[in-house]
């Protein structure tokens, strides 16, 4: 096995070799997903960085890792800081390396299969006219990753009818008139979440999303054209017509069919490779957000009925786990992993489980406050009475997506923690009563799930809410709760609510459920959907109103009413304690 050091090394010779100057590793694939297959995780073999977000750019000398404020704990920890110099994005960004490199000229290479076109544009729109981008088409992490896994062949199956509410016939009929309306000859599909949706698809490519690697072209007809290396057959109505091909052949399909065609492509999940094709080969492509994302987003009537029934029986398996871990620290000792075990074994045994949603993350004491903290044989930590502690987690079931988050504790906590929690459960209580208009994004929403923090001098790095699919990607969008926020909220789209407070070295606090907008006269309102206690040992009183006290109880009415008749004596008798009014 490589070193690190040694790694980086090899990595600097290949750049040598090809004249480059500075080289960009991403961790996303050609597909632009969140969780990687193995054989994708190219920051990660390089970096030993883990978290789902972030880029490396190498230079002849150095080397320099880029992360957001979720991951800048997590970071210092997994990465050597001997190797690489270490940023938040929102303090320094790879184009500010690369403009401060003293060289006459520099050559700067990225990989064009896995960058898209709007990162690429972004990229020399931040960079000096000196610096010269080259698109690569051949990772060189894999040519130095002599171990690195290989693709697998896509497991792949349709999603019961039962499930989803709309037949793929439905779906390519609305996408036919939206081709029409751009005045397109194709429709060209990057997201493997969107293909997966519009046919009714699901597949065993990733982990934690049940995805295939794809890529679908759709013409003005109606006739779907998928590029994927599946090793079961597919059968499909005799109303869809639908032609499955290797992958190898797609960039001659696209020369020899999409050649001087109208083309309309999402410019945000796009390689730049691809884009380049389309160019070369005269096709005219209009660049737009995949129309998909936000036809998917809005849960159909049988889908959110789904949706709260898998809700149901995951806040069954939390409260069974979070009474288990109350029972197991009150008797003696507990790990991190060991909770991990249970809590995962218990969602694992609800009807329609497919998988967790994302890995649980479960950090107790200063480990809670690491925001996408994860457990490891190298980092488990003996519980303390005195902890907090976070747990994060979720399920994939085959009638919705969960993500729920809760901060327990033990014995007597201090002030300071009550208080941080009730500020934090404040802002939540704050966008789980929200109503707004037609024209709201979820930058409102925002600023009042942060008002009570900020005004103790206070915050959280990370957003405050993001979208969640069906059955699909735990972190979904166009829809969000944040600054940047800029698309209007729809009845059916799934939100998470998921305020934080964390103090370095000390503990992490945040409150999660999930909401659903939902119509209220002529405005929006939203459903809470997550059913699981809240620790009232962490909750002050005294920095509640009236109405927040009552949202609480109300909650907790409806926790205990919902989950009861699914727990044993033991655990029922503990809920009703947990639930009884503030």
């Amino acid at each position: 096995m490589l070193s690190d050091k040694k790694k980086l090394s090899q990595l600097r010779i290949e750049m040598k070799a090809q004249g480059i100057d500075a080289y960009l590793v991403n961790q996303t694939d050609e597909y632009q997903n969140e969780f990687l297959p193995n054989y994708s995780r190219r920051l990660t073999w390089l970096t030993n960085f883990s978290g789902s977000a972030g880029e490396a750019i190498i230079t002849r000398n150095k080397a320099y890792l880029f992360v957001d404020g979720r991951y800048t704990l997590q970071a210092k920890i997994e990465v050597n800081e001997k190797l690489y110099s270490i940023y938040n994005y929102n303090k320094k960004s790879p184009q500010d390396i690369l403009n401060t490199l003293k060289l006459k000229k520099v050559n700067y290479a990225i990989d064009g299969n896995i960058v898209t076109a709007r990162k690429l544009k972004f990229i020399k729109s931040e960079v000096k006219k000196n610096i010269s981008i080259k698109l690569l088409t051949k990772n060189l992490i894999d040519i130095i990753w002599k171990s690195r896994p290989k693709v697998p062949k896509s497991n792949v199956w349709h999603h019961e009818d039962k499930f989803h509410g709309t037949k793929v016939s439905s779906k390519i009929v609305t996408i036919k008139k939206i081709i029409k309306q751009d005045k397109a000859d194709y429709l060209f599909i990057t997201s493997n979440e969107s293909i997966c949706w519009l046919l009714n698809l699901r597949g065993g490519d990733l982990t934690y999303t049940p995805i295939f690697m794809s890529r679908l072209i759709i013409d003005k007809y109606g006739n779907c054209y998928l590029f994927a290396d599946i090793k079961n057959p597919l059968k499909f109505p005799k109303e869809i017509n639908l032609t499955i091909i290797k992958p190898k052949f797609f960039n001659k399909f696209l020369s020899t069919t999409l050649a001087k065609k109208k083309i309309i492509a999402d410019d945000r999940t796009l390689p730049a490779n691809i884009n380049k094709l389309f160019h070369e080969i005269k096709s005219k492509v209009k660049l737009r957000n995949n129309p998909i994302e936000l036809l998917k987003s809005q849960k159909n009537i049988t889908e959110l009925k789904g949706v709260r029934s898998a809700h149901l029986r995951d806040g069954v398996a939390l409260t069974k786990s979070i009474f288990w871990i109350k029972d197991r620290m009150s008797k003696g000792t507990l790990t991190e992993l060991q909770a991990v075990k249970k809590i995962d074994s218990n969602r694992k045994a609800e009807k329609y489980f497919h998988s967790l949603s994302f890995p649980t993350i479960a950090g107790s004491g200063p480990n809670g406050a690491i925001v996408h903290y994860h457990a490891t044989k190298k980092t488990d930590r003996k519980i303390k009475k005195s902890d907090l502690f976070l747990i994060d987690s979720g399920g994939q079931y085959q009638d919705g997506t969960t993500d729920v988050t809760r901060t327990i504790s033990f014995e007597k906590v201090t002030n300071e923690q009550k208080k941080m929690n009730t500020l934090v459960l404040k802002g939540h209580i704050a966008v789980a009563l929200s109503k707004f208009s037609k024209s709201e994004t979820g930058k409102t929403l925002n600023r009042n799930a942060r008002k009570f923090l900020r005004k103790n001098k206070c915050d959280f790095d990370h957003g405050t809410g993001h979208g969640v699919g069906y059955f699909l990607n735990v972190h979904e969008g166009p829809q969000s709760i944040s600054s940047a926020s800029q698309v209007k909220f729809l009845p059916g789209m799934i939100i998470s609510n998921e305020p934080g407070y964390y103090k370095a070295d000390a503990y992490g606090i945040r409150i999660e459920n999930l909401v659903a907008v939902k119509k209220n006269q002529n405005n929006y309102e939203l459903e809470t959907l997550t059913l699981a206690p809240l620790d009232k040992q962490l909750i002050e009183p005294n920095l509640l109103t009236k109405k927040e006290i009552n949202w609480i109880n109300s909650y907790h009415k409806k926790v205990y009413r919902k989950l009861r008749i699914f727990l044993n004596p033991i655990e029922t008798k503990w809920l009703k304690q947990e639930c009884a009014d503030l």
